[in-house]
């Protein structure tokens, strides 16, 4: 337990070797995966331990008792609780909160001026009393209150009218229950039933309960649905977004389908989820994107995710998070790499450059879509043919998307040995995968849609060489015919805007769905989509023309710069290098020149042999 006597010697923990080696490969059972938890537990102590340091180390807990009587009272109840304890450190946005109050203690924090220090290491003291209602023990103490409400984590919130944003309530814990009353005498209290889940403590006037859902059997998963804690979201305190009934109920079944898919298709993979993941975020819808999920190894167990169309892609998003999560497990027994360097990547399913760190992530994450989608494919019925192209179509595109971040991993010459074994065990897997039959469409279709975000990537985050530029703008206008070279571009992390991949993505998957006629609902109608359908049916030729007509009506559409590579094979030149193309073209425009798009990439992709 924190602040406990230190032992003569302290010994690390072991993680079997087996373990190991199946997580670096991408899996991991649920004995692994409770091996983990184990060493969160450790890791949790610590950060709870540094809390604690703090409080006593600085005036940091205004109105409420000092940190002593909290470490007294949960020191108590892990005498006579151990597990019960356990369970409530353990509790993913406890964890959160924990990084954020000492991120903030130490400056690390900004915007949040508003909101007294002391608010946020009150939580302290809640943690307390809530150890102390579980071990069956009495005490008393005061609760910090944010924006009129107390959060208890892994049980609920209570509103408080009428009191001042920030105030405390004088808060009692007895055997099995939690009383809480404002510090006005005749105010409404409140007592809560505390268990191990929320459902056993009632909605009442003022209080919600953190609801809990329990979907399958064997294995069965049983999970927060935290629609409250303050500290559910990745950075800042948020405020509670409750779900309606209807909402709820719409969860349930999400999830219950989406994990009856998980255990038909890889029960290994939903037992060791089962012990992995304890709690479900619901997100913010937001227009323009898809289903959006994330999650924080300072929440172990958490995965944050916006309400799904479907019960598969609920599934792959919980795959995702889960090997995000498994990943950052193994990244706690010991750094993954000191520094990261200046260098950023392509990661093919994001829009911006990423440092090596956050590509190893990407590429274990998306092993895990691609595994799925593999399981899923096998398992679609024959006549569900709508379901069938589309799982082979994912399956080809998160497989070739994996190859490429692999073959960019490696060739980075910067791993570190941990990283090398890691990636050596992955790719050992994606490479027999790339033996497997898939429908030729689904791989024409797929490359197409990687050639296409790889190309998009480049025309806006990397600029070619100032030399390069000069010289071949030079040669085009000499007319000289002559094999040139091109030194690699620098990449830039400008700021997008926005999420520019997501239509070209958006509409493949709707013509691989209805090849005939793609739904164009939701889609920006600006510009026109008609080349765009063309290129993803195959017919280059007219998707060509129309590309070309974008282009005469604005030169800086990068798209139909990308569009135009991808329809033409002599304009080649717009997929490997359209920064190096698009920069030519803008120095012979300013020169007073008209050049055609085409014929200037397909004499580029001549030069350098492309």
């Amino acid at each position: 337990m924190v602040h406990a006597a230190v032992p003569a010697a302290l010994s690390n923990h072991r993680f079997p070797r087996r373990h190991f080696d199946d997580l670096c490969a991408g899996l991991g059972s649920a004995e692994a995966v409770t091996e983990l938890w184990q060493t969160q537990r450790s890791r949790r102590l610590l950060l709870i331990n540094a809390v604690f340091d703090a409080a006593a180390g600085d005036d940091v807990l205004g109105p409420l008792p000092p940190v002593s009587t909290a470490w007294e009272a949960l020191q108590r109840a892990e005498v006579a609780a151990p597990e019960a304890v356990a369970e409530i450190l353990l509790h993913p946005q406890v964890g959160s909160w924990a990084a954020y109050t000492l991120r903030r203690y130490r400056k690390g924090v900004q915007g949040q001026a508003s909101t007294p220090l002391w608010v946020d290491f009150g939580t302290l003291h809640a943690i307390a009393l809530l150890a102390a209602a579980r071990s069956g023990s009495t005490w008393r103490t005061r609760l910090s209150v944010r924006n009129g409400r107390v959060m208890l984590p892994g049980l609920g919130m209570a509103t408080l009218p009428g009191v001042p944003r920030h105030t405390y309530v004088e808060a009692q814990a007895g055997p099995g229950e939690i009383r809480l009353r404002g510090a006005d005498p005749a105010a409404a209290g409140f007592q809560i039933a505390v268990s191990s889940w929320a459902d056993a403590a009632t909605e009442a006037a003022g209080w919600w309960a953190l609801r809990s859902l329990q979907v399958g059997e064997d294995p069965q998963l049983r999970v927060w649905l935290d629609d409250l804690d303050p500290f559910r979201d990745l950075a800042d305190p948020v405020e509670p977004d409750r779900l309606s009934e209807p909402d709820v109920i719409r969860w349930h079944k999400l999830l219950d389908e989406a994990w009856a898919l998980l255990c038909a298709n890889d029960r290994g993979l939903a037992q060791a989820m089962a012990v992995g993941v304890t709690s479900l975020v619901p997100l913010p819808t937001v227009e323009g994107w898809g289903t959006r999920s994330a999650s924080t190894g300072e929440a172990f167990g958490s995965v944050l995710v916006s309400q799904p169309f479907d019960a598969v892609t609920l599934a792959v998003a919980l795959v995702h998070e889960f090997q995000h999560t498994k990943l950052g497990g193994l990244m706690h027994l010991g750094p993954l790499r000191n520094h990261d360097g200046d260098n950023l990547f392509h990661a093919p399913w994001r829009d911006d450059p990423r440092p090596l760190s956050g590509l190893l992530q990407g590429i274990y994450a998306f092993a895990g879509i691609a595994a799925l989608w593999r399981d899923l494919r096998a398992s679609v019925h024959s006549a569900d043919r709508v379901g069938r192209r589309t799982a082979d179509f994912e399956y080809a595109y998160t497989r070739r998307q994996v190859e490429a971040a692999l073959r960019t991993a490696v060739e980075s010459g910067d791993l570190t040995p941990w990283e090398r074994n890691l990636m050596d065990r992955l790719a050992a897997r994606v490479w027999a995968w790339l033996a497997e039959t898939v429908p030729e469409e689904s791989v024409r279709t797929a490359a197409l849609l990687a050639d296409s975000h790889r190309a998009g990537w480049r025309i806006r985050h990397t600029r070619a060489a100032s030399a390069d530029i000069r010289l071949m703008t030079d040669a085009w206008i000499s007319g000289r015919k002559r094999a040139l070279s091109a030194r690699p571009a620098h990449v830039e992390p400008d700021a997008v805007g926005k999420q520019w991949s997501s239509r070209m993505a958006v509409l493949a998957r709707r013509v691989v769905a209805n090849p005939e006629a793609p739904s164009l609902k939701g889609i920006a109608t600006e510009p026109p989509a008609d080349a765009d359908i063309a290129l993803v049916r195959g017919n280059g030729v007219l998707a060509r023309g129309r590309y070309m007509a974008r282009l005469a009506a604005n030169h800086e559409d990068f798209d139909a710069w990308v569009g135009l590579g991808l329809a033409d094979d002599s304009c080649r030149a717009l997929v490997e290098r359209p920064e190096l193309v698009r920069a030519v073209f803008s120095q012979l425009v300013e020169r007073g020149l008209d050049p055609d798009p085409a014929a200037l990439a397909s004499w580029i992709g001549d030069a350098l042999g492309l």
